[in-house]
């Protein structure tokens, strides 16, 4: 980077003469070449910088702060979007306004003083224009302690109604894999749900939590992002991943979901608040980097402590402005106000941009993740304050949440009216077995409860369960025999099951009976036909439909399919 006397050698006569004045520096007219030597001298003499310091505002202070902690030297847009424009002057307007008189931002009170100049150069992967204190000037500095956000966000006292979430998200997971076995969702891949298709999963009662598009959004993207569910080309359905997340304890469950949800590059939360219209591919969004470096913030904060949330974001405002558009760029993101179609440009987008951004996810997925409690004045109110949870900043930090503890052995218990309470700590996946066997009733933070009734060990029977199966599973959770009842119960119930099949088919139906009796007599096609209901007629089990249809293609018989 450039020195002082390089960076002083570059301004013209007038603006040496300001900061000469600033410095307290007498500084005779002489050559311009001079005129530099001595004022760059007077500068890092041992001592001379204390005054300018003193002089300084608060804010131009923190800039200073700001700047010295990056190495002294910054990218020029981020550091003006955060501490105010530094405005370009020529000769004849520096001359005829003197803005070192009336500085616009803490960013002009530090150049008019000598402390920071403009420069291109390389920050990182950064090149452009820069901000910078020369090398040799920051030698002088003393040791500067730059502004903290979180000393500048109000603290409540604990607001009159609280909301936590805790792991109600992971709870609708389970629940989601639990409906999506018993009946996939037909849906193209790329169409994430709704609200009506969770419905029609029957989970709109089910649900912990909300059932709220953003919210379905969420649960949804980390049961894809996760690859706990595929897509088959028709329908979505559990993958075999799930059977290992669902073995996982519940701060491995908490800790993945909360990564896949941070580190999701496909999906941009900016696209779907609902005060602003984004163009496709009008801006450079990346969505994990800016949540990465939003969680790097929140991590900054104290759990435990309620925090005022319009004040936090304006403390993110002031502190980290940049943190969804590093580079600072306000001007080239297409970006509407949604009510007026207004362009939304400058530093007055923050507010309807990043502060919109920012609100969404600390109500919304951080909430719903674990990570903050929301406090409001009255029980439909807005929300006032957040909190972050124990979990949360354990989360926020990468790591495991305190594991909670241990299931009780043993896990359930069953009464002679066949139902079952099992716990809801770290017993997922025994759950997602029971649930192949039992309604689910309803749940709360330390139990849930079941209901095996006649039909679920029916429907548990024609999945391939058998009755022993049903029993072993059931003494192993409660931890010995069943009731009496219970046993004589289900010995009744599987004795009924199986005096009828019945089994989907399809009907082939031939022109002539002389076709008929051609796909009989095919030794590749005879095996896949099923009972004979005429001369033109035959039932075809489903399963043998695609081999089937193969076959005729091969000689050159092209079947009519009928819906």
């Amino acid at each position: 980077m450039k020195d002082l006397y390089r960076s002083l050698d570059e301004h013209p006569d007038e603006l040496l003469g300001a900061i000469a004045t600033a410095w307290g520096i007498a500084l005779p007219k002489d050559e311009s070449i001079r005129m530099v030597k001595r004022l760059g001298d007077a500068m890092l003499a041992p001592d001379a910088i204390a005054p300018v310091l003193a002089s300084l505002s608060a804010q131009a202070q923190a800039a200073l702060a700001y700047l010295a902690a990056r190495g002294g030297a910054a990218p020029a847009r981020p550091s003006a979007l955060r501490f105010g424009a530094l405005r370009r002057f020529g000769p004849a307007r520096l001359r005829r306004e003197k803005p070192w008189l009336a500085p616009t931002s803490p960013l002009e009170e530090l150049y008019y003083k000598g402390l920071v100049y403009r420069a291109y150069g390389q920050v990182g992967s950064y090149i452009g224009d820069l901000v910078l204190i020369p090398d040799d000037l920051a030698a002088c500095l003393p040791p500067l302690e730059a502004a903290s956000a979180v000393g500048d966000t109000e603290r409540l006292e604990e607001p009159a109604r609280t909301r936590a979430e805790r792991q109600a998200l992971l709870e609708d997971l389970l629940a989601t894999i639990v409906s999506l076995r018993r009946q996939p969702l037909v849906r193209a891949a790329q169409r994430a749900p709704t609200p009506h298709d969770m419905a029609a999963l029957g989970l709109d009662r089910r649900l912990l939590g909300s059932n709220e598009s953003a919210r379905v959004r969420i649960l949804w993207n980390s049961l894809v992002r996760q690859e706990l569910i595929e897509h088959d080309g028709r329908q979505w359905r559990p993958a075999l991943a799930a059977r290992h997340w669902l073995n996982q304890s519940d701060a491995e469950q908490w800790l993945a979901t909360f990564s896949a949800w941070r580190d999701d590059q496909t999906y941009d939360e900016l696209f779907y608040l609902p005060t602003i219209e984004c163009e496709p591919d009008g801006g450079q969004t990346r969505p994990a980097q800016a949540r990465r470096r939003f969680c790097a913030i929140l991590a900054t904060y104290e759990a435990g402590i309620w925090y005022g949330l319009d004040s936090l974001v304006d403390a993110l405002q002031e502190h980290h402005p940049d943190y969804l558009r590093p580079d600072g760029d306000m001007d080239s993101w297409l970006i509407r106000d949604a009510e007026t179609g207004d362009y939304i440009r400058g530093i007055e987008s923050w507010d309807a941009v990043e502060g919109a951004l920012a609100r969404h996810w600390l109500t919304g997925p951080l909430h719903w993740l674990g990570i903050v409690e929301l406090g409001h004045d009255a029980e439909d109110a807005p929300p006032v304050g957040l909190r972050i949870t124990p979990a949360g900043e354990q989360l926020l930090a990468g790591e495991l949440p305190a594991a909670s503890a241990a299931a009780p052995e043993p896990l359930a218990r069953m009464d002679g009216e066949m139902r079952v309470q099992i716990s809801t700590r770290n017993t997922r996946y025994p759950r997602y077995q029971l649930e192949r066997l039992a309604e689910w009733q309803g749940q709360d933070d330390e139990d849930a409860r079941y209901l095996l009734t006649e039909d679920s060990i029916w429907q548990s029977q024609n999945a391939g369960i058998q009755g022993e199966a049903i029993r072993s599973f059931l003494r192993r959770i409660t931890g010995g025999p069943l009731p009496a009842t219970v046993d004589d119960t289900l010995s009744a119930w599987t004795e009924r099951f199986g005096r009828v099949s019945v089994r989907r088919a399809v009907v082939l139906e031939t022109v002539d009976e002389a076709t008929m009796a051609e796909i009989r007599q095919a030794p590749e096609l005879a095996p896949l036909l099923g009972i004979s209901l005429g001369p033109t007629l035959c039932l075809i089990d489903e399963q043998n439909l695609g081999a089937l249809i193969a076959g005729l293609k091969r000689r050159d018989i092209w079947p009519r399919i009928m819906r």
